[in-house]
């Protein structure tokens, strides 16, 4: 079993100071109406999970980062990874205040292994191209395709508006492994990534979309509680989407949108597969 170690996500005296606070994130106003306390917790469980999430994905682009300059990859690659660790560390930034604002304490539980993110023992490119593959053409498209129902599905409040600059960042995490996939595919990068076969791209993806897919990825006790309408309207109110709903747009975007991408690529993504 995993080491399990608690953070606390908690604020320093520097953001009392203008000069330091202007280059935080902007924090939106959580107004948060009454809220009966079972919806009080699971909301606060809630933006906790996602907080753990989103600071699970801080490490996990510092690792793509690491690994892009040990291969040497272009400069402007380079900083787009970059870009995405702080997008990352915003949003955990975001939900923790979204989760306080709820009367939950700044502290979140992990795995250690999530943050450690350590490389595995294979070939350094072939643990850059399953990152491209898995993380960031698969993981990152259907975070995406998610965060979009969820703005859809939810009413204007504070809660909404970190989710909809979790979105804008998204659209670039979504974007890079797919135009990745192409440029390598291409041969264009084959001086610092060469293309490892269509086979093995195809492996890689299979693999893990069929992961994703056994992923239960609403609590049990939140759909029961969806049930109740009184409830599911408090929780809509605090940034929570429908669970059934989430569940199957979850679905939708692995089966869809994931797909797509790879099918836009010519001859590597049979469409019977679809």
């Amino acid at each position: 079993m995993d080491d399990v170690i608690a953070l606390s996500f908690d604020r320093s005296a520097l953001s009392d100071d203008g000069f330091f606070l202007r280059r935080l994130v902007d924090l939106p106003v959580f107004a948060p109406p009454p809220l009966r306390d079972d919806v009080r917790r699971l909301a606060q469980r809630a933006w906790l999970d996602r907080a753990r999430s989103e600071y699970v994905g801080v490490m996990i682009g510092r690792r793509f980062w690491g690994l892009l300059v040990d291969i040497n990859a272009p400069v402007d690659i380079q900083e787009l990874a970059l870009n995405m660790v702080l997008d990352e560390q915003r949003h955990a930034h975001l939900c923790i205040a979204a989760a306080v604002s709820l009367g939950a304490g700044p502290e979140v539980d992990f795995d250690l292994s999530e943050l450690q993110q350590e490389r595995t023992e294979e070939p350094i490119h072939d643990q850059v191209m399953q990152m491209i593959v898995q993380t960031y053409s698969i993981g990152e498209v259907t975070a995406l395709g998610l965060i979009r129902f969820a703005l859809r599905d939810l009413p204007e409040s504070g809660y909404r508006d970190v989710l909809k600059r979790v979105a804008t960042d998204e659209v670039l995490h979504a974007r890079i492994g797919p135009a990745l996939l192409r440029e390598v595919r291409s041969g264009h990068t084959a001086s610092w990534l060469p293309w490892p076969g269509d086979e093995q791209v195809r492996q890689w993806a299979r693999s893990y979309i069929g992961a994703m897919a056994e992923r239960d990825v609403v609590e049990s006790d939140e759909l029961l509680l969806f049930g109740d309408a009184a409830a599911a309207r408090e929780l809509r109110q605090v940034g929570i989407p429908h669970s059934g709903d989430f569940r199957v747009a979850y679905h939708q975007a692995l089966g869809t949108d994931v797909v797509d991408g790879f099918q836009s690529m010519d001859g590597l993504w049979p469409s019977q597969e679809a």
